[in-house]
């Protein structure tokens, strides 16, 4: 009779804590995508957006409201708002976007919460030392900006 063998897949799913690392982990890794990305694209004369070392070639639109409706979404504006943050151009950025620079600090801030997190959860194991409104709470302010600055921006105000 032979012991079972374990694999990696099957103690992740067992053990929250770890599970808990690897989210903590995965959002650091998307936030700093989303950080190189920024710091290496540039916004054309014509609004669209290419890399910075392939000038002359633009992103494909990816806005699907504008695309099929021709109707600005709420997140319209964000990835040229956080190249000019990028840039240092804080008055364009909140000309593409007003809520751009919110969303900026929230995507910073990611960075020394979820490394603290992460240690945390890493030699302490859970709970997590933060409450559990917090999250929700700051995802859902977050949203209720792009919702009130699209609905702001559909007022003409």
């Amino acid at each position: 009779m032979s012991d079972p063998v374990t694999t990696e897949t099957e103690v992740a799913a067992v053990d929250p804590a770890r599970l808990r690392c690897n989210h903590h982990r995965n959002i650091l890794i998307i936030c700093t995508v989303v950080v190189v990305i920024a710091v290496t694209l540039q916004t054309r004369s014509d609004q669209r957006v290419e890399f910075a070392w392939l000038p002359g070639v633009p992103m494909p639109q990816t806005c699907a409201s504008r695309i099929i409706f021709d109707v600005d979404c709420p997140g319209c504006g964000l990835t040229r708002s956080f190249i000019a943050l990028a840039a240092g151009d804080f008055s364009n950025a909140f000309q593409q976007n007003r809520t751009g620079w919110l969303l900026a600090v929230a995507l910073l801030i990611q960075f020394p919460y979820r490394l603290y997190l992460f240690r945390h959860t890493k030699t302490h194991g859970l709970p997590e030392p933060f409450p559990g409104w917090l999250t929700p709470a700051f995802t859902w302010t977050l949203l209720v900006a792009l919702i009130g600055n699209w609905a702001l921006k559909i007022l003409g105000i």
